[in-house]
């Protein structure tokens, strides 16, 4: 009997261990392949073209985000495509890489968007495709605790953003099963002219470095509306 209680121990404190380690290792593998999936799409249609370098003719900054997915999914095994919002099953809520909150000090999340292609092994691409590849955009920023920057009245301070890519592609490699937090099973890229793509930084970017890496993913789980504890 003491021993099956010293077993039974030694499981409990370890067993939660391995399980976690196992979920990261499935989410490695799925990040890895969804990316492989993507880079190929993007090197076959330079290849059908004869536009090594260029993905412009790809991601049109002439089309809209709906039409640029609608070309891109014939690159891939889709079995349904969302175009709106009139499929709630592919839209919810995502957690960025590491937790950030609002001026009330609580936590915010990101989410997923149509337009949205869905693959045959469940994962979720989605597309924001920009008007031109040099485009400025507008928000907040964020201390490196997560909080959000503020001027003097604790109003959030709006900057502007430079960027030079030509669409933004997210994914999530389980669709809408959990954890939905990019770093784990979700990720957002970066397309640039020449056909190369960086990560997002709010998006996995460490975590699929590491990943790429042969490393495991970096994320944070955590839950909209967490209170800030400094």
């Amino acid at each position: 009997m003491v021993t099956l209680g010293i077993i039974g121990i030694v499981a409990a404190l370890t067993l939660p261990s391995l399980i976690t380690d196992y979920k990261d290792k499935v989410f490695a593998a799925r990040a890895k392949k969804t990316y492989s999936l993507i880079a190929q799409a993007i090197a076959k249609y330079q290849a059908d073209e004869g536009t090594v370098g260029d993905i412009t003719g790809l991601f049109d900054t002439s089309k809209t985000s709906e039409e640029v997915l609608l070309n891109f999914s014939k690159y891939f095994q889709v079995t349904d495509i969302c175009l709106d919002y009139s499929c709630p099953k592919y839209l919810y809520d995502i957690a960025y890489d590491s937790i950030k909150y609002d001026v009330n000090n609580e936590a915010v999340l990101g989410e997923s968007s149509p337009p949205i292609m869905i693959l045959k092994d469940g994962t979720l691409i989605w597309i924001k495709q920009y008007a031109s590849c040099k485009h400025e955009t507008s928000g907040v920023r964020y201390n490196p605790d997560g909080t959000t920057v503020v001027d003097d009245d604790g109003k959030p301070i709006i900057f502007t953003f430079k960027h030079e890519y030509c669409a933004e592609v997210a994914f999530d490699t389980n669709g809408s099963a959990g954890p939905n937090v990019f770093g784990a099973d979700a990720f957002g890229l970066h397309i640039l002219e020449n056909g190369s793509f960086t990560t997002n930084t709010a998006s996995g970017h460490k975590s699929l470095q590491s990943i790429l890496q042969g490393g495991d993913p970096i994320y944070k789980i955590y839950h909209k509306g967490e209170k800030f504890e400094g």
